[in-house]
């Protein structure tokens, strides 16, 4: 049987161990994101945040003879992110996607991730930028098929919408921006009205996925695995209301937002409760605006969604065009080499229609991505 032409919203890469100690400002190296060894495991140390182990160092005759602590190796980052061969090979990567019916992806980064953590600006900026500089020179040459994710920091304003300006200049067709704010800038302020006006004109859409801005990991007491798993779309949910209900939305109908890897049964729960507020309790709600909440929410933004039903069984409330549908390849939490079989079961009872809908044609029409192309033999 001929695979099901697949989009996915949410896949990663892992960046290669030493990229910003080579690429930042002689001035910057040392502060950089890094990949060290301590105490027998890779650990990603950023400024700004606690150092995160990341897997254990294994012994060099398990990895043919690699060296084990040379922690700025291409193997060594590859094995400290537990990656496929296909991770940041685009070759080998459009094989696992064919193997897998995935004709498109959108890529975030995997210790690029964190660099929203880091408080200085000026090192934050130049971390962005060396990323990105490096994401267009692997995966920009194949526009029809992949589409990078930039990163666009907005500690500084002014040089995210810059930034945002830049990158679209070089062919990106989205740009992240943090989920949680830095402290005392949330989305509802009007200084951020510039990077809004420049993504409505860039026509970019803004990636907003989870664990950027702050860490996901705030209880550590009994619990708290699934505590912190369970509460991730609750930041996405304050977040998406911090858009729809101050006003943002309404004025910037041309910007378009994404809330990537935060499940996504949450959406309806914040359309419906957002429309009660500002029905119910009209003599306190400011701005007035022109329709409810959840209209612009509908209108403009998106999630993704991987293996849970719950947004698919309330698409009578959010609509079928904000869904997109994820495999996050390559991580093992991910639904590859399986996606066509998990599509089958979490889509269960959907028509055909629905189905198309949100594992390839909301995707496709909001990077502008041509599946009729992609799925012929010559495509991905």
């Amino acid at each position: 049987m001929t695979p099901r032409p697949l989009i996915s919203a949410d896949n990663h890469v892992t960046e290669p161990a030493g990229l910003w100690q080579e690429h930042l400002p002689a001035a910057l190296r040392d502060r950089g994101p890094r990949i060290t060894v301590a105490d027998g495991w890779y650990v990603m140390a950023i400024e700004g945040m606690r150092d995160r182990r990341l897997a254990r160092v294994e012994p060099r005759a398990a990895r043919d003879g690699a060296d084990d602590h040379d922690p700025e190796s291409a193997d060594a980052g590859a094995q400290a992110g537990r990656v496929r061969p296909g991770d940041a090979d685009a070759t080998r990567r459009l094989a696992d996607m064919a193997s897998d019916g995935v004709i498109a992806e959108v890529i975030y980064p995997t210790v690029g991730l964190f660099v929203d953590m880091i408080p200085d600006p000026e090192l934050q900026l130049a971390c962005a930028q060396v990323y990105n500089d490096w994401l267009a020179d692997t995966f920009l040459h194949r526009p029809d098929v992949f589409v990078p994710a930039a990163l666009v920091p907005v500690r500084d304003i002014a040089s995210a919408a810059a930034e945002l300006g830049r990158v679209a200049g070089l062919g990106f067709k989205t740009a992240m921006i943090p989920t949680s704010t830095p402290d005392g800038m949330a989305y509802n302020q009007p200084d951020y009205d510039r990077l809004w006006a420049t993504a409505a004109d860039t026509g970019m859409p803004l990636s907003l996925h989870t664990g950027t801005g702050a860490l996901p990991q705030s209880e550590r007491g009994p619990g708290g695995a699934v505590i912190n798993y369970a509460k991730v779309g609750l930041r996405s949910a304050d977040t998406l209301c911090y858009f729809a209900a101050s006003g943002v939305l309404a004025r910037f109908p041309a910007l378009r937002l994404v809330f990537v890897e935060t499940g996504a049964g949450w959406l309806a729960y914040c359309c419906e409760r957002m429309d009660e507020a500002y029905e119910e309790h009209e003599q306190w709600v400011t701005p007035r605006l022109d329709a409810l909440p959840s209209e612009y929410v509908k209108r403009q933004c998106a999630v993704t969604l991987g293996a849970d039903r719950a947004p698919l069984l309330t698409r009578e409330i959010t609509g079928i065009e904000p869904l997109l549908w994820a495999s996050d390849y390559p991580h093992p939490e991910g639904t590859f080499p399986e996606s066509q079989a998990v599509v089958a079961r979490i889509f269960a009872g959907l028509d055909e229609a629905e189905v198309q809908a949100v594992v390839c044609d909301n995707a496709a029409r909001l990077y502008g991505i041509d599946v009729a192309a992609n799925s012929s033999p010559s495509g991905a």
